[in-house]
C-alpha cells in the first residue's frame, strides 16, 4: 500500500537521495546526518520541513517515511557513509563523533561500519551491569544516541555472553558446560531447544542460528514492512531465540525473497493460530494502508485521483464482504459520485483547461476594442463599447481581470510610481513566516518579536515604541522611543536588542511594517546573524505574542499623564523593569519572565524535551480547535447567505 505512488525515477534525480528503489530509500550521508541531529534535538515536524524544502514531501516519499527514518535513527545511531561517499567526502569519516573519541573505530573487515574498541569495551565491561551501557557511554562523553540502540544492544549480549563463559558454563555440553552445577538453566535451555526444533516454520537449528523454511519466507515476504518483532509475534517466535546476526539474515532475506511454489505441508492448532495472526495484522496492515492513501485527498491533484479511483476499481473483490468498495472509499475518503466521474468522465477536471481557452480568446476581443480608432479606453469603456465593436458582450469586472492576467495596460489612470515601488521593495524583500505561531517551541532567546505601535500622551502629543519580546519567556527585551515612525526607529530597536543579544541563527520576526523591508533594515538584522521571519499580510495572529504585550502595556501603565518625551521613556523604562522581575505570568508557571527563564535554562536536556513535547501537545490542540471553529464558522456564514436569500425571495413572493 505505501509505495503504491513510489516514484523511484524522479526520486533518483533529487540531489539528497544516495539510492533508491521500489523497497527502500536511501538519503546521502550529509543530508540524513543534518535530519539525525534534528532528530537529536526533538525536532521532528522540522524533519518534515526540511525534507520538503528538499522537494522529499510526502507525496514523493510517502506519508510515512519520518517514522521510517527515525526507527533507523534510533537503531543506526549517528549516520555513517557508503564507500563511495567516503572517497569523495572524507570528512563524513573524520567528523564522525564515535571515531573522533576514538573509543570506536572502524571495522577491521571491509569498509561495512563502525565497533567499539577493545579498550573501551574492556572500560565498560569492568563496571557493567552495576553502571548501564548507556550511563557508561555518557561518563566517556559520548551520546548513547550517537551510538544507536542495535549497537548498544550487540554490546551488552556480548557481555552476557563473556559472563557466562567467566563463570564456567556456556549453552553447548561439547564445550565443558557442567549440567550438574546450573540444572536450572540446564532445562530452561533444553526446552528452548525443543520449542525451536517442534516450530513448524523453523527448518534447521544447530544449537546456534535458525534457518526459516521456504514457506515461512513465501508468506512472511507479504509482511515484510513491518518490524522484525511484529512480525516474530504473528509467527509465535520468541524474539530471544535470534541472534542479531540471525535478525539480519531474516530481515534480508525478507526484502528481496521471490516466492516459490513451496507450502506448508502440516496443519495443526499452532498453524491455526498463526494464521490467525497473519489474517489479523493484514487486515490491520489494509486499513492504515487505505487511511495512508486517502491523507490530504482534497488536497490531491485530479490526476492523482483518478490513479486512485482505477486503482480501486481493478482491486479483487473481497470475498468476506468486508472492503467493498463503498467501505474503500469511505476510508480514503472519496466521495462515491467523484469516484464515477473520474472513472467514465474524460473531462472531470478539466474546467480549469476550458476556462483558459476561453480567457484566451476573450483577451483578443478586448484588443480589438482597445485598438479601435486609437484612442485610450478604460476597463469601463471597453465594456460598454465591446458589443458595439465586436458583438460580444464582456462585463466590466471580467475585463479588468483580464487585463491584469495578461498584463495589458491601456495608459488610463496609471498606477503611483510610489506605490508600485513601495511594491517592487515589499516583493523583493519580503520574508516568509518561518515561525509558524511557534512561540513557545523555542529555547530561551532563540527568538525576537517586534513591533511599533502609537503612543498618544500629554497634551495632544503622539511618540511611537518599537518593543521587543522573547515570546518564549515573554521577556521584554527593549523599548524604544521617538517622535518619528521611520527607519532610525527600527534600526534603534536592533541596536538596543543586542544588550541582551538572541542566538546566532535566532528568527526575529514582525509584521509586514514598511520599515521592515528595507534594504538598510534588513543588512542590519543579516550582519547579526539572524533569520528574519514575516507575519502573513494583514494577519495579526502570527505576531500575537507582541500585539499582546502592548494591549497588557497600554492597561496597566499610566503614561498618558507624562508631559514630554524623556517623562515617557522614563516611564516606560520603569515599566520594564517592574514588567521583566516582578510581573508574574499566569500561563509561565505563575513566574516573572526573568524567573521562567532562568527555569528554563536550568533544565536538563531530558527536561526540556518533556516540556516541548508538552508544549507540543498544546499548540496541536489549539491548532486543530482553531481549524475547527473555522469551519464551524464558514457552515454559519453559509447558512446566513441561504437564509438572506431565502427572506428575500419570500418578499418578492408576497408583492
Amino acid at each position: 500500500m505505501l509505495t503504491f505512488f513510489y516514484d523511484p525515477e524522479k526520486l533518483r534525480e533529487n540531489p539528497h537521495v544516495y539510492n533508491v528503489d521500489r523497497r527502500s530509500l536511501l538519503l546521502r550521508t550529509d543530508f540524513r546526518i543534518k535530519l539525525f541531529k534534528l532528530w537529536k534535538c526533538g525536532k521532528t515536524p522540522e524533519i518534515a520541513e526540511e525534507l520538503s524544502n528538499a522537494g522529499l514531501g510526502p507525496d514523493l516519499v510517502g506519508n510515512d517515511y519520518i517514522s521510517i527514518l527515525t526507527a533507523q535513527f534510533k537503531n543506526s545511531g549517528y549516520p555513517f557513509p557508503k564507500k563511495s561517499e567516503a572517497d569523495i567526502n572524507p570528512r563524513l569519516i573524520s567528523d564522525n563523533p564515535l571515531l573522533a573519541s576514538e573509543k570506536f573505530m572502524l571495522s577491521g573487515r571491509s569498509f561495512n561500519g563502525i565497533v567499539v574498541s577493545k579498550v573501551f569495551e574492556m572500560e565498560l565491561f569492568r563496571s557493567y551491569p552495576e553502571i548501564s551501557l548507556e550511563e557508561g557511554i555518557q561518563r566517556a562523553g559520548l551520546d548513547p544516541l550517537d551510538v544507536g540502540y542495535q549497537r548498544i544492544r550487540k554490546i551488552a549480549k556480548d557481555f552476557e555472553d563473556q559472563a557466562a563463559r567467566i563463570n564456567g558454563y556456556t549453552k553447548y555440553d561439547d564445550m565443558g558446560y557442567d549440567q550438574d552445577a546450573y540444572p536450572d538453566y540446564n532445562d530452561s535451555f533444553e526446552k528452548m531447544f525443543t520449542d525451536i526444533k517442534a516450530h513448524p516454520y523453523v527448518k534447521v537449528y544447530d544449537g546456534n542460528s535458525i534457518t526459516m523454511a521456504d514457506f515461512f519466507y513465501n508468506e512472511a515476504c507479504l509482511l515484510s514492512g513491518i518490524e522484525i518483532e511484529t512480525l516474530f509475534a504473528v509467527y509465535e517466535l520468541n524474539p530471544e531465540w535470534f541472534t542479531d546476526r540471525n535478525r539480519m539474515i531474516v530481515s534480508a532475506k525478507l526484502s528481496t525473497w521471490i516466492p516459490t511454489e513451496t507450502r506448508i505441508s502440516v496443519f495443526d492448532e499452532k498453524v491455526m493460530n498463526i494464521w490467525t495472526n497473519r489474517i489479523k495484522l493484514m487486515s490491520e496492515l489494509v486499513q492504515k494502508g487505505l487511511e495512508d492513501i486517502g491523507c490530504d485527498m482534497g488536497g490531491r491533484s485530479i490526476e492523482e485521483r483518478r490513479r486512485i479511483a482505477l486503482w480501486v476499481d481493478a482491486l479483487p473483490r473481497d470475498p468476506w464482504g468486508k472492503y467493498t468498495t463503498r467501505t474503500i472509499l469511505e476510508i480514503i475518503g472519496l466521495p462515491k459520485s467523484t469516484y464515477y466521474e473520474l472513472l467514465h468522465n474524460e473531462n472531470y477536471g478539466k474546467g480549469a483547461d476550458r476556462r483558459k481557452h476561453r480567457d484566451d480568446e476573450d483577451i483578443l476581443l478586448i484588443r480589438q476594442v482597445v485598438e479601435y480608432k486609437g484612442y485610450k479606453k478604460g476597463y469601463r469603456q471597453i465594456s460598454m463599447m465591446m458589443k458595439s465593436v465586436t458583438g460580444n458582450e464582456m462585463s466590466p469586472h471580467r475585463v479588468m481581470m483580464l487585463m491584469r492576467r495578461y498584463g495589458m495596460r491601456t495608459g488610463i489612470r496609471k498606477p503611483s510610481k510610489n506605490r508600485k515601488a513601495m511594491k517592487e521593495l515589499m516583493s523583493r524583500n519580503g520574508k516568509p513566516n518561518t515561525l509558524f505561531r511557534r512561540f513557545k517551541l523555542h529555547r530561551p532567546n532563540e527568538v525576537r518579536l517586534t513591533d511599533v505601535t502609537y503612543l498618544d500622551y500629554g497634551n495632544d502629543l503622539r511618540a511611537y515604541g518599537s518593543a521587543c519580546i522573547d515570546p518564549v519567556t515573554s521577556k521584554l527585551i527593549c523599548f524604544v522611543v521617538s517622535e518619528n515612525n521611520d527607519l532610525q526607529l527600527a534600526l534603534d530597536t536592533l541596536a538596543a536588542m543586542d544588550e541582551y543579544p538572541a542566538k546566532n541563527g535566532g528568527i526575529i520576526h514582525s509584521d509586514q511594517g514598511i520599515l521592515y523591508f528595507t534594504d538598510d533594515f534588513q543588512k542590519a538584522v543579516k550582519d547579526r546573524d539572524l533569520i528574519q521571519s514575516m507575519s502573513r499580510r494583514g494577519n495579526c495572529w502570527d505576531n500575537a505574542p507582541q500585539e499582546s504585550f502592548f494591549g497588557h502595556f497600554k492597561d496597566e501603565c499610566d503614561y498618558k499623564k507624562c508631559s514630554n518625551l524623556e517623562e515617557l521613556r522614563a516611564c516606560i523604562d520603569d515599566y520594564r523593569l517592574y514588567y521583566n522581575q516582578e510581573r508574574h505570568m499566569w500561563d509561565r508557571l505563575k513566574m516573572t519572565p526573568d524567573e521562567y527563564e532562568e527555569y528554563l535554562s536550568g533544565l536538563s536536556d531530558e527536561e526540556f524535551g518533556k516540556y516541548m513535547s508538552a508544549e507540543e501537545e498544546k499548540y496541536r490542540k489549539k491548532k486543530d480547535a482553531a481549524a475547527k471553529k473555522a469551519v464551524e464558522t464558514a457552515k454559519g456564514n453559509r447558512r446566513k447567505r441561504a437564509d438572506a436569500v431565502k427572506g428575500d425571495n419570500d418578499e418578492t413572493c408576497e408583492e
